[in-house]
């Protein structure tokens, strides 16, 4: 039976399109399955989250604490 898929279109500077298409074509993927993956992806860490901002400033704080942790084991 497959999966049903729905189109879905984004305005992105095009510097943002030109980056993500080449980083697709690395991968091997298309720009809209690349364009998929991540929006997957960010949703469900979104949903995790609850809001957009507490989406952003728990990857603020996250990213406090394991720059905190590694200047604990360097120093």
């Amino acid at each position: 039976m497959g999966v049903w898929k729905s189109q879905v279109s984004f305005r992105v500077s095009e510097e943002l399109r030109a980056e993500m298409t080449q980083f697709a074509e690395s991968e091997k993927r298309s720009l809209g399955n690349l364009g998929a993956i991540l929006l997957e992806w960010s949703f469900e860490r979104l949903k995790a989250a609850g809001s957009t901002h507490e989406l952003f400033v728990g990857s603020i704080r996250k990213l406090n604490e394991i720059s905190r942790d590694m200047r604990l084991k360097s120093g």
